[in-house]
Protein backbone atom coordinates (compact mmCIF):
# COMPACT_ATOMS: atom_id res chain seq x y z
CA UNK A 1 0.00 0.00 0.00
CA UNK A 2 2.76 2.44 0.93
CA UNK A 3 4.37 2.00 -2.50
CA UNK A 4 1.18 3.08 -4.28
CA UNK A 5 1.19 6.21 -2.11
CA UNK A 6 4.83 6.88 -3.05
CA UNK A 7 3.96 6.50 -6.74
CA UNK A 8 1.03 8.91 -6.45
CA UNK A 9 2.89 11.47 -4.32
CA UNK A 10 5.87 11.43 -6.67
CA UNK A 11 3.57 11.96 -9.65
CA UNK A 12 1.50 14.69 -7.97
CA UNK A 13 4.47 16.65 -6.59
CA UNK A 14 6.16 16.48 -10.00
CA UNK A 15 3.06 17.66 -11.85
CA UNK A 16 2.30 20.41 -9.33
CA UNK A 17 5.85 21.76 -9.57
CA UNK A 18 5.62 21.79 -13.38
CA UNK A 19 2.22 23.51 -13.22
CA UNK A 20 3.68 26.25 -11.01
CA UNK A 21 6.67 26.75 -13.31
CA UNK A 22 4.50 27.04 -16.42
CA UNK A 23 1.98 29.31 -14.69
CA UNK A 24 4.47 31.77 -13.22
CA UNK A 25 7.50 31.85 -15.51
CA UNK A 26 8.04 32.45 -19.23
CA UNK A 27 9.88 29.85 -21.28
CA UNK A 28 13.63 30.40 -20.95
CA UNK A 29 13.33 32.16 -17.57
CA UNK A 30 16.35 31.58 -15.35
CA UNK A 31 17.07 32.85 -11.85
CA UNK A 32 19.78 31.93 -9.41
CA UNK A 33 18.21 30.45 -6.27
CA UNK A 34 21.33 29.38 -4.32
CA UNK A 35 24.47 31.32 -5.16
CA UNK A 36 26.67 29.39 -7.62
CA UNK A 37 24.75 26.17 -6.87
CA UNK A 38 21.12 26.12 -8.02
CA UNK A 39 19.12 27.97 -10.67
CA UNK A 40 15.47 27.83 -11.64
CA UNK A 41 15.53 27.59 -15.44
CA UNK A 42 12.34 26.84 -17.38
CA UNK A 43 12.91 24.74 -20.50
CA UNK A 44 10.75 22.42 -22.57
CA UNK A 45 12.45 19.13 -23.43
CA UNK A 46 11.16 17.20 -26.46
CA UNK A 47 13.94 14.62 -26.14
CA UNK A 48 15.16 12.26 -23.47
CA UNK A 49 17.89 12.65 -20.89
CA UNK A 50 20.44 15.17 -22.15
CA UNK A 51 17.94 15.93 -24.98
CA UNK A 52 18.81 12.76 -26.90
CA UNK A 53 16.40 11.90 -29.73
CA UNK A 54 14.93 15.39 -29.52
CA UNK A 55 11.50 15.61 -31.14
CA UNK A 56 10.94 11.83 -31.16
CA UNK A 57 8.06 11.88 -28.66
CA UNK A 58 6.41 8.75 -30.05
CA UNK A 59 9.50 6.65 -29.26
CA UNK A 60 9.62 7.93 -25.69
CA UNK A 61 5.89 7.40 -25.18
CA UNK A 62 6.01 3.78 -26.40
CA UNK A 63 9.17 2.94 -24.42
CA UNK A 64 7.74 4.64 -21.31
CA UNK A 65 4.48 2.69 -21.52
CA UNK A 66 6.36 -0.62 -21.89
CA UNK A 67 8.62 0.26 -18.95
CA UNK A 68 5.70 1.36 -16.77
CA UNK A 69 3.68 -1.80 -17.48
CA UNK A 70 6.75 -3.97 -16.77
CA UNK A 71 7.48 -2.21 -13.49
CA UNK A 72 3.85 -2.40 -12.34
CA UNK A 73 3.90 -6.12 -13.16
CA UNK A 74 7.06 -6.58 -11.05
CA UNK A 75 5.60 -4.58 -8.18
CA UNK A 76 2.34 -6.55 -8.18
CA UNK A 77 3.41 -10.11 -8.98
CA UNK A 78 7.01 -10.55 -7.79
CA UNK A 79 8.26 -11.03 -4.25
CA UNK A 80 10.67 -8.14 -3.81
CA UNK A 81 12.56 -6.55 -0.95
CA UNK A 82 11.20 -3.34 0.51
CA UNK A 83 14.15 -1.41 -0.94
CA UNK A 84 13.47 -2.80 -4.41
CA UNK A 85 9.78 -1.90 -4.10
CA UNK A 86 10.74 1.62 -3.02
CA UNK A 87 13.10 1.94 -5.99
CA UNK A 88 10.42 0.74 -8.41
CA UNK A 89 7.83 3.09 -6.86
CA UNK A 90 10.14 6.09 -7.33
CA UNK A 91 10.91 5.10 -10.93
CA UNK A 92 7.20 4.58 -11.66
CA UNK A 93 6.14 7.91 -10.16
CA UNK A 94 8.79 9.74 -12.17
CA UNK A 95 8.11 7.82 -15.38
CA UNK A 96 4.37 8.52 -15.08
CA UNK A 97 5.07 12.23 -14.53
CA UNK A 98 7.24 12.54 -17.63
CA UNK A 99 4.87 10.35 -19.69
CA UNK A 100 1.98 12.62 -18.71
CA UNK A 101 4.00 15.61 -19.95
CA UNK A 102 4.84 13.96 -23.26
CA UNK A 103 1.22 12.96 -23.93
CA UNK A 104 -0.59 16.10 -22.73
CA UNK A 105 2.00 18.84 -23.25
CA UNK A 106 4.05 17.43 -26.12
CA UNK A 107 7.24 18.08 -24.12
CA UNK A 108 8.65 17.56 -20.64
CA UNK A 109 8.89 20.59 -18.35
CA UNK A 110 12.39 20.87 -16.86
CA UNK A 111 13.43 23.56 -14.38
CA UNK A 112 16.07 22.37 -11.89
CA UNK A 113 19.42 23.68 -13.07
CA UNK A 114 22.76 22.99 -11.39
CA UNK A 115 24.76 23.97 -14.51
CA UNK A 116 27.02 20.88 -14.61
CA UNK A 117 24.32 18.70 -16.19
CA UNK A 118 21.29 19.54 -18.35
CA UNK A 119 18.20 21.04 -16.70
CA UNK A 120 15.95 18.39 -15.11
CA UNK A 121 12.79 18.02 -12.99
CA UNK A 122 11.44 16.21 -9.92
CA UNK A 123 10.39 13.17 -11.98
CA UNK A 124 13.94 12.85 -13.32
CA UNK A 125 15.29 13.09 -9.78
CA UNK A 126 12.96 10.34 -8.54
CA UNK A 127 13.85 8.11 -11.49
CA UNK A 128 17.57 8.65 -10.84
CA UNK A 129 17.24 7.90 -7.11
CA UNK A 130 15.13 4.82 -7.89
CA UNK A 131 17.66 3.50 -10.41
CA UNK A 132 20.49 4.11 -7.93
CA UNK A 133 18.66 2.23 -5.13
CA UNK A 134 17.79 -0.58 -7.56
CA UNK A 135 21.43 -0.84 -8.67
CA UNK A 136 22.57 -1.04 -5.04
CA UNK A 137 20.02 -3.78 -4.38
CA UNK A 138 21.18 -5.75 -7.43
CA UNK A 139 24.82 -5.38 -6.37
CA UNK A 140 23.93 -6.48 -2.85
CA UNK A 141 22.06 -9.53 -4.18
CA UNK A 142 24.89 -10.38 -6.54
CA UNK A 143 27.44 -10.09 -3.73
CA UNK A 144 25.33 -12.36 -1.54
CA UNK A 145 25.14 -14.99 -4.28
CA UNK A 146 28.89 -14.74 -4.86
CA UNK A 147 29.61 -15.19 -1.15
CA UNK A 148 27.29 -18.23 -1.05
CA UNK A 149 29.07 -19.80 -4.03
CA UNK A 150 32.43 -19.29 -2.32
CA UNK A 151 31.05 -20.73 0.91
CA UNK A 152 31.64 -17.59 2.92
Amino acid sequence: MVYWIIIMLTFLIDQFSKFLIEKHFPLGYSEEMLKHLLWLTYVQNTGGAFSILEGKQFIFIVVSIILIISLFWLLIFKKLSNQTKLAIALILGGALGNLFDRIFRGYVVDFIDIKIIPVFNIADTCITIGVFVLALELLKEGRGELLQKKGI
